[in-house]
C-alpha cells in the first residue's frame, strides 16, 4: 500500500505539471551591439570567448536577459540567406555562427536572448545589403532625391517591409531565441539640410546610437518638415496624400504599425513562444522628439492592440528617481500611464530603459539603484534593459548591482 505521504507527493507532482509554472521573472538586461562582442581581427576563439564573458557578466549580475545586436545597418551577423555579413564580423564569414553560439550559452546560463534586430536603418551599400539590391526602397524628400547619408528604407513599401518580415522571420525559425527586439521600427530623422548631412556623418564617425540627436537636430526637423525624408517611389510628395488615408501623418504611421502587426501575427503562427518588443522613443507623444509626432512611431497602439508583447522604451531623457517615476506615473499628460492602460490591463510588458551610458559619461552611475527602485514603484514595470553591456563593463557593476537592486 501506498503511504499518504508518498501518494500526495504524486498528486502534487501530476498537478504541477498541469498546472502552468509562474513566469512572474523581472525582466533584467542590457543592450549588447555588435561591436562589443565581434571583431574581424580576432580568431574564433577570441570572438567565442568574448561572448562567453559577456553573457558571464549577466549572470554575475543576476540578470534575466541580454538583447543581442544581429542585424545593423542592412546587414547581418548570423548566417542569413538575404544579407552580407556586416563590418564588425570583417564582413565575411567569422568562422562560426555567432548568433547560434550566443543562444546556446545565454541557455547553458539560464538567461534569455533577444535577437536585436534593426529594422528600416540601412546605411550599408555593400553588395546584397538592401540599400545597395533595392536603392528604390531609401527613402526620398519632397523633390524626390534619396538619401545619400544615415539611408533608411521607406515603410511606406510593401515590398520592403515584406522584405524585412522575411528577414525578422528567417531568424525566428532557424535560431532558438526568445524574442525578437526591433530598433529602428520608425521613419528616419533626417531631411536634406546641410545640417542633418552633418549630424548624419558625425553620428557615423562617433559610432553614436541611432536614436542620438542634437537639439539643431530637432529644430532642423521642425523647421524643415517638407526636406524631410518621408516620402518614396511609390508615394512622391507630388502625388498627394495617399489614397484611403486624411493625412500624410496617418499614412506614415499607418505604415510601420503594419510592418509590427504582420510581423507579430507571423510569430506567432510560427513560434507563439517568441516574444516582440519594440524600443520606442523615450517620449511617446509629447515634446520636439517624441515617437508618434516625429518619427510616426505609435508604440502605445501597439501595446494595446497586442500588437507587440512588450514594450521598451528607451528613456534617455532622464537620469533620477524622481524623474523615472514622473515620466512613467506621475503628472501627466508628460507620462506614459494615460496612454497604455489597455495594454496594461491585458498583462503586456513594460520595461523601463535607463540611460547607462549617459549616467557613465556624467559620472552619476550610482544612481542606477534609485532609478531602479523609484520604477518598481510602478505596479506595472516589469524590469529593465540598461544601454549598454560597454557601460557596466566599463564601471564593473555587476557585483555591485547583485548585491543591491538585483539581489
Amino acid at each position: 500500500m501506498i503511504k499518504f505521504s508518498s501518494l500526495a507527493f504524486i498528486l502534487f507532482f501530476s498537478a504541477s505539471i498541469l498546472i502552468p509554472q509562474s513566469t512572474n521573472k523581472e525582466f533584467r538586461s542590457t543592450w549588447v551591439i555588435t561591436w562589443e562582442y565581434i571583431n574581424g581581427g580576432s580568431s574564433v576563439e577570441q570572438n567565442k570567448a568574448r561572448i562567453r564573458k559577456i553573457l558571464d557578466d549577466h549572470v554575475k549580475a543576476n540578470m534575466t536577459s541580454v538583447l543581442w545586436q544581429v542585424r545593423q545597418a542592412g546587414t547581418a551577423y548570423y548566417n542569413s540567406s538575404y544579407e552580407p555579413w556586416g563590418e564588425y564580423a570583417g564582413s565575411s564569414y567569422p568562422g562560426f555562427d555567432p548568433l547560434a553560439y550566443a543562444t546556446e550559452e545565454a541557455h547553458i546560463r539560464g538567461l534569455e536572448l533577444h535577437a536585436w534586430f534593426n529594422v528600416f536603418a540601412s546605411q550599408s551599400t555593400a553588395p546584397g545589403a538592401p540599400a545597395n539590391e533595392h536603392p528604390e526602397w531609401v527613402c526620398r524628400d519632397a523633390s524626390g532625391i534619396a538619401m545619400t547619408t544615415s539611408r533608411a528604407l521607406s515603410p511606406g513599401m510593401e515590398t520592403c517591409r515584406e522584405y524585412l518580415l522575411n528577414v525578422a522571420m528567417e531568424v525566428v525559425r532557424n535560431y532558438d531565441i526568445d524574442g525578437i527586439h526591433l530598433d529602428y521600427a520608425r521613419w528616419n530623422e533626417y531631411s536634406n539640410s546641410d545640417k542633418s548631412e552633418r549630424f548624419a556623418n558625425e553620428k557615423e564617425e562617433q559610432k553614436l546610437p541611432d536614436w542620438a540627436i542634437s537639439d539643431e537636430q530637432i529644430k532642423d526637423l521642425e523647421e524643415n518638415k517638407a526636406g524631410r525624408y518621408l516620402y518614396d517611389v511609390d508615394h512622391p510628395f507630388s502625388a498627394g496624400v495617399p489614397a484611403g488615408f486624411s493625412s500624410w501623418d496617418e499614412w506614415w504611421r499607418f505604415s510601420v504599425t503594419e510592418y509590427v502587426r504582420k510581423l507579430h501575427d507571423s510569430i506567432q503562427t510560427a513560434k507563439p513562444w517568441v516574444r516582440l518588443s519594440v524600443a520606442a522613443l523615450g517620449k511617446y507623444n509629447w515634446s520636439g522628439w517624441q515617437g508618434y509626432g516625429t518619427v510616426y512611431q505609435d508604440a502605445a497602439l501597439w501595446f494595446n492592440e497586442g500588437y507587440i508583447d512588450q514594450l521598451t522604451p528607451m528613456h534617455y531623457h532622464w537620469t533620477t528617481g524622481t524623474a523615472f517615476y514622473g515620466m512613467l506615473a506621475g503628472s501627466c499628460p508628460s507620462c506614459w500611464s494615460q496612454f497604455i492602460q489597455p495594454g496594461i490591463a491585458a498583462g503586456r510588458l513594460y520595461s523601463v530603459g535607463p540611460p547607462s551610458y549617459i549616467l557613465k559619461d556624467d559620472n552619476i552611475f550610482f544612481r542606477h539603484a534609485e532609478i531602479v527602485s523609484s520604477s518598481r514603484a510602478v505596479n506595472w514595470v516589469d524590469g529593465f534593459q540598461f544601454f549598454s553591456y560597454g557601460s557596466w563593463r566599463d564601471m564593473e557593476y555587476w557585483e555591485t548591482a547583485a548585491k543591491t537592486f538585483f539581489n
